[in-house]
């Protein structure tokens, strides 16, 4: 097995919760809009701003950006109303309703049903008025929210799927590093399980988990133009096998099966020793672990090499605002270099720009496994329908680890599923 290529140890963690000199940094960030933007310098009025929040502390932080936000832009009040769960439906219903706030995050899951359907505004002018341009931001996050040539919202922050896991219990099973390939990983978790008696790995029967084994593979939901479902081909079919060979061999297990709320609980609590998870796995760890060591490495490549999915929001802006200068004003500083900056440092998620990425590192050192995989994460996308293919899809894993229906036939519905839900046009 390869070393630990691409793998940081961890001896301590701190949890960032809100950095006075980011906070400062974001100030300048904004006097700098200020004075250099034309639409910036004439916009004002109310502006309505929701999204979910992941915790209290996300929550206190982004108050801190937005108190900075109106101390440079006195002539804008940004009404803050977070949604603590079900904000997906609340959206659909408040944009059915016309009455949805001004700027709204968009998860890239879910990206092109609401840009195929109109909703979102359209910011390519306002990006080029006041300098913004897609290479400022990671390409793969960026193009996630773009539809037919255009532009609909920029990404906040991001995070991929990485690799977490106890060097002591591979140590102690006689494994030299993290594993960097699928074989290795199975060798790793063969060792793993005869020397505790446990799935060495959690991972989830949902399909926003079984894509990275498809973007290892090759595969994707449907073709680069979002025209055709591929669902069917040689790379699903991998990608199914490996998933599905490592629950049904008692290599991994769900969170469930092992005792855990999720793959992260069920790490901290030392039920399993490699997870593979988001950022926003270490401030859980920090408070629920905080004397667990742990290391970090990007996933095991696949057939087709290093993959995995990147996962982000936008702030996009309601087709319908009334006050859209306010709003991309809003955007820009909250999207911009600084403001990204500090609102990162709470270390949920990294920065989407990677002109900041060494900044951010001087804060999380131990994370740049993840922060690597930049160069190829994918932003998962559905297409337009991809609500229900997403639920649909869960319910074909379900009944895979169920042990119901085997790959095969875990394929032919992926694909019905695809085919039944996506509007391709």
């Amino acid at each position: 097995m390869s070393g630990n290529a691409g793998s940081r140890l961890v001896d301590r963690r701190s949890f960032v919760k809100g950095s006075a000199a980011g906070l400062a940094a974001a100030a300048a960030w904004a006097s700098y809009l200020r004075e250099t933007s034309a639409i910036a310098a004439q916009a004002s009025g109310e502006v309505r701003l929701t999204g979910q929040t992941a915790s209290p502390e996300e929550e206190e932080l982004l108050r801190q950006v937005l108190d900075t936000f109106a101390e440079q832009f006195p002539d804008i009040t940004v009404n803050y109303e977070p949604v603590p769960s079900d904000y997906l439906i609340k959206l659909q219903t408040d944009i059915a309703a016309g009455n949805a706030a001004d700027v709204f995050y968009v998860g890239n899951e879910w990206a092109q049903d609401f840009m195929s359907r109109g909703v979102l505004l359209a910011i390519d002018d306002y990006m080029e008025a006041d300098g913004v341009t897609a290479d400022q931001f990671y390409e793969n996050l960026i193009n996630a929210y773009t539809w037919e040539g255009q532009t609909y919202g920029l990404p906040k922050d991001w995070s991929p799927l990485g690799m977490v896991y106890d060097p002591a219990v591979l140590e102690s099973a006689g494994v030299s590093g993290p594993p960097t390939t699928w074989e290795e990983l199975r060798t790793a978790a063969e060792a793993i399980v005869e020397s505790t008696g446990q799935p060495a790995l959690a991972l989830e029967a949902a399909f926003d988990r079984f894509i990275l084994f498809l973007y290892q593979a090759g595969g994707n939901v449907t073709n680069e133009d979002v025209t055709e479902v591929t669902l069917g081909d040689d790379a699903t079919r991998e990608a199914l096998d490996m998933y599905y060979g490592l629950y049904a061999d008692g290599l991994s297990a769900t969170s469930a099966d092992v005792g855990g709320q999720w793959p992260g609980d069920a790490f901290a609590q030392g039920l399993v020793p490699i997870v593979f998870e988001g950022n926003w796995m270490f401030p859980f760890l920090n408070t629920n672990a905080p004397d667990k060591e742990y290391g970090i490495a990007e996933l095991p490549a696949g057939p087709a090499g290093k993959g995995t999915p990147a996962f982000t929001n936008s702030y996009s802006i309601f087709y319908q605002s009334q006050n859209p200068d306010a709003a991309w004003t809003l955007v820009n500083y909250l999207t911009g270099a600084e403001g990204m900056l500090t609102w990162t440092s709470l270390g949920l998620a990294m920065p989407a720009r990677p002109g900041i990425a060494d900044q951010w590192l001087e804060i999380f050192p131990e994370r740049e496994p993840y922060l690597a995989s930049g160069e190829y994460a994918t932003a998962v996308q559905y297409g337009p329908g991809g609500q229900q293919f997403a639920e649909d899809a869960n319910s074909v894993l379900q009944l895979l680890y169920a042990g119901e229906i085997d790959t095969t036939e875990a394929q032919t519905r992926l694909v019905e599923a695809a085919e039944n839900a996506l509007d391709l046009g």
